[in-house]
């Protein structure tokens, strides 16, 4: 049992060390990462801001732009709906009067067949 307890302690004193080794190089290369931007990265986010700002400009204009036109489209259907209106009661009138004049030439026939040749 003892000489299992020995090379078993030995590989587990070596795997400790190594975890710590490789967490301490970790957590140094992290802090590097946390420090302060260099200013060339600074400038590329700020342009990268900027560009950002510029999209949500023109999605705003895009939108108003798109808002604008749909107005006109619903009083452009309106007006085609007054026309529709209108339309369909002049053709209801000429119907009218078309079948009043029908009803005049049927009469008129009937008159005229019922003359003497």
């Amino acid at each position: 049992m003892k000489r299992f307890f020995v090379p078993a302690a030995a590989l587990a004193f070596a795997a400790i060390l190594f975890c710590c080794l490789t967490l301490s190089r970790a957590g140094a290369q992290s802090t590097q990462k946390v420090q302060s931007p260099t200013p060339a990265q600074q400038a590329e986010s700020q342009q990268a801001a900027a560009e950002q700002q510029e999209r949500i400009q023109q999605y705003n204009r895009l939108v108003r732009e798109q808002e604008d036109k749909a107005k006109r489209v619903e009083s452009l259907l309106e007006r085609q709906e007054q026309l529709m209106t209108k339309q369909e009661a002049a053709f209801a009138r000429f119907e009218k009067i078309l079948d009043t004049w029908e009803q005049q030439q049927k009469q008129y026939q009937s008159y005229l067949d019922t003359l003497k040749k």
